[in-house]
């Protein structure tokens, strides 16, 4: 199955929908408003913004999410000074783990690479330098501070003259006029350059830090490094886009239903096969009208699996053996004989009908293979659940049959973190990037506060 630019009816709550890494906290929603930065203006769209900066314990779940080793290195990235004992994380042989007491606080010795990496990885982006300044500001909210929250700087930030030479938990000072905490003071907050071509190109970092003076904790400072530089005084926050679908339409307008009246429960495994009924345009957009897989990869012989929803545009297959989806070069083995959606293409998506039974913050994981590497996202109501989600490839360089790059499965553990609020809502899965990938379930996991 594919996917393009999502135009259909979809139903919208208008609920709040807040996003979570490794640790249950709200993002703050930023509205839309004009902003002066230097000579230029801005008319800002609305964003959603990390209410305290990315702490050790989030960054740690990234680093084990992606097998990153001891040596900080991803895909030839340098994401951390894995050497530094300013490092607050340490490497036991197999995975990443937090020095004692450190969970809370700030990730340091972070390059900005790290934390664009990071970002990526939740679905986010790192703030513009308009957006940061922007949102420390207080928005439309604004009383136009010295400092993020106040002219009071030894009330609102850690710097060198309060901060006993050292960072602090996340959240100790009081909060901007959005509720944001530590925009001034504590670390520096990397800010994303778009124009990014060499190691040796200027990043800003915002905000001052623990170590620095007051000067550099005003709202109109500007500062920055190099992408490779590392600090025990850097770290960075996320931003999330607040976007609509297009064309999205009320509760009651929706025409899409529970496939076979079954609503899939959260938490619990969202089978990727049983999205809702409706058709075309209401419950599924497919790049063609054809079922790729039931009734003609599988041809039609009166079976369940053969002819499942063979006459919808959603293409569906099964996992088979006879070296097939139980071949040498699966990461995690499947299920036989298990419905999945496969054919996917840029642009095309899914509408699930779901029941969250406890509100809460919830881990994905994703059953899949990708023949390349891919993205995808995920909405509920009508409204962006996630950003960008990279689905790695799970193509080998072993393999000696070439359809068999579509059937190498792995799963990816923890792929995002969200808070859901209990009730029926409406789940898309859109495809975004590459395609070429069969999804088999997506499973919501509960996590432990």
């Amino acid at each position: 199955m594919k996917v393009y630019k999502l135009s259909a009816i979809l139903f919208c709550l208008l609920l709040k929908v807040n996003y979570s890494i490794g640790q249950s906290f709200q993002n703050v929603d930023v509205g839309a408003g004009n902003f002066q930065l230097g000579e230029k203006s801005f008319e800002m769209s609305p964003f959603e913004i990390t209410k305290y900066e990315i702490t050790n314990k989030q960054y740690a779940r990234f680093l084990n999410s992606r097998s990153v080793g001891a040596d900080g290195i991803y895909k030839t990235m340098k994401l951390i000074n894995a050497g530094s004992d300013e490092l607050q994380l340490v490497f036991d042989g197999t995975k990443w783990q937090v020095k004692p007491d450190k969970e809370s606080y700030p990730m340091v010795m972070v390059s900005y690479y790290g934390a664009n990496e990071f970002c990526k990885w939740a679905g986010a982006k790192l703030p513009t330098e308009a957006q940061w300044k922007y949102a420390a500001s207080g928005g439309e909210e604004s009383k136009h501070y010295t400092y993020a929250g106040g002219d009071d700087l030894d009330k609102v930030a850690w710097y060198k003259s309060n901060s006993g030479q050292h960072a602090h938990s996340v959240g100790e000072k009081e909060p901007n006029e959005l509720g944001i905490y530590d925009m001034c003071g504590n670390v520096w907050e990397w800010c994303l350059n778009d124009s990014l071509r060499s190691d040796t190109d200027f990043c800003v970092h915002m905000g001052g830090s623990w170590y620095a003076t007051g000067q550099a904790a005003s709202l109109n400072a500007h500062y920055g490094n190099v992408p490779t530089h590392f600090s025990n005084s850097v770290g960075f926050r996320a931003v999330f886009p607040v976007e609509d679908l297009p064309n999205k339409s009320t509760l009651k307008d929706y025409k899409g239903k529970p496939w076979n009246d079954h609503i899939q429960q959260v938490p619990g495994k969202l089978q990727c096969e049983w999205y809702d009924s409706g058709g075309e345009g209401i419950s599924y957009h497919d790049n063609d009208s054809i079922n790729n897989g039931s009734g003609k990869l599988n041809p039609a012989d009166g079976s369940f699996l053969n002819e499942f929803r063979m006459h919808e545009g959603v293409d569906i297959s099964y996992t088979k053996s006879r070296q097939i989806d139980d071949n040498p070069h699966n990461k995690v083995e499947p299920a036989m004989d298990q419905l999945y959606v496969g054919w996917t293409e840029p642009g095309e998506w899914i509408n699930y009908t779901i029941n969250v039974k406890r509100t809460g913050t919830y881990s994905i994981d994703l059953m899949y293979t990708a023949s390349g590497d891919g993205s995808i996202a995920l909405w509920l109501d009508g409204r962006r659940l996630t950003n960008e989600l990279l689905i790695p490839s799970t193509r080998s360089d072993k393999e000696t049959i070439a359809w068999r790059q579509w059937h190498h499965w792995n799963r990816i553990d923890g792929m995002a973190y969200v808070n859901l609020k209990k009730g029926i809502h409406i789940l898309t899965l859109e495809t975004l990037t590459n395609g070429n990938m069969n999804y088999d379930f997506l499973e919501f996991k509960m996590e432990k506060n």
